[in-house]
């Protein structure tokens, strides 16, 4: 097992976090207020410089005995 991190900046990742926010609302998880007030967050970090985002990614492989 091997975990890999990407660790992304800048306000071109902000479709990336307003699709996590979308697909939250559109499940119940959060509300759509809820999303939004976090959306405008996101926003406001992207725009003071201060937007990161770290996506980790599992690899994992095995054989058959």
């Amino acid at each position: 097992m091997e975990v890999h991190t990407a660790v992304l900046t800048g306000a071109a990742m902000l479709p990336i976090v307003a699709g996590l926010a979308q697909s939250r609302a559109a499940s119940g998880a959060v509300s759509a207020d809820q999303a939004e007030a976090w959306l405008d967050e996101q926003r406001r970090r992207a725009s003071d410089g201060r937007m990161l985002l770290a996506v980790p990614m599992f690899l994992a492989s095995a054989t058959r005995p």
